[in-house]
């Protein structure tokens, strides 16, 4: 397929590891998974967004979905503009207002009542640690444990918070890439957050100084974005803490190579200060 062009002959004008961006009709951009299994997603994506819009959170306008090529995809307002992690990479001095919009926008996204209609997030997570096969039995039930200690919560939680889901557009950031929202506990979506700006790889098609930029900024960006959230909502710490045991286990289900190592090893010294 020639460069730059997606599904159905469709400009493409970006992509994720879930998902490919096209250039759509009448302004509009098709959010286009890469699985043909998703239609649920899709609608789960849409729930998320009307949501976050009907309280204020700025997210993409949604106009439907539709299938191309076996594949589900959501018709969305178009924005224009950089996510945070390319923004940072080509400009270096932006971290600071970078970490301070996606610490601000994550605070006011938990403070949404989320719709009943979403999945429930402590379901979620049980599902993807049961069927996590490169997670280790004995780390498996240790998760799974940690997770029945933990109450549930009816806030709205993305899933998937960091940077490079955040646009930065001429009429202020948009949040996109609502596909793993659910109902839950605001410190079960610090955790995952937290977890993907210290170890979460960034995606191979970014540019390679992006990527080494990414890295090299990652602990000035956490602590200015912790900031930021703290502004606008409290931290319970040791409540984050422990959900990003669990947190940790659910995302090896996703099979992300380079961040296996680094997940176990999570896991194992928790464990391990648990014992």
């Amino acid at each position: 397929m020639p460069e730059g062009v997606g599904a159905a002959g469709r400009r493409l004008v970006g992509q994720g590891r879930e998902a490919e961006i096209l250039e759509w009709d009448d302004g509009t951009v098709l959010r286009l998974l890469r699985s043909s299994e998703s239609q649920s997603r899709v609608q789960r994506e849409a729930t998320a967004l009307r949501a976050a819009a009907e309280a204020g959170i700025d997210v993409p306008a949604v106009y439907g979905t539709t299938t191309v090529e076996e594949r589900a995809g959501l018709i969305m307002g178009r924005v224009d503009g950089p996510d945070l992690i390319t923004l940072m990479g080509r400009r270096p001095w932006m971290v600071p207002r970078a970490a301070r919009i996606v610490g601000a926008t994550q605070a006011r996204m938990h403070g949404v009542v989320a719709p009943v209609d979403l999945p429930n997030l402590h379901e979620n997570v049980r599902f993807k640690i049961g069927a996590a096969t490169d997670l280790p039995p004995e780390l498996a039930e240790f998760a799974l444990a940690t997770l029945d200690g933990l109450t549930d919560g009816d806030r709205l939680c993305h899933g998937d918070f960091h940077p490079g889901n955040v646009l930065l557009g001429r009429d202020g950031p948009a949040v996109i890439d609502w596909t793993d929202a659910t109902r839950g506990d605001p410190a079960a979506d610090l955790a995952r957050t937290r977890l993907l700006l210290s170890i979460g790889a960034v995606p191979e098609h970014m540019p390679a100084l992006i990527r080494r930029l990414h890295a090299f900024g990652r602990g000035t960006f956490y602590r200015l974005y912790l900031r930021a959230y703290e502004r606008l909502r409290p931290i319970d710490t040791a409540l984050v803490d422990r959900w990003e045991t669990v947190r940790a286990a659910d995302r090896v289900f996703e099979g992300i190579p380079e961040e296996r190592s680094a997940l176990l090893e999570i896991l194992e010294r928790s464990a391990n200060n648990a014992a």
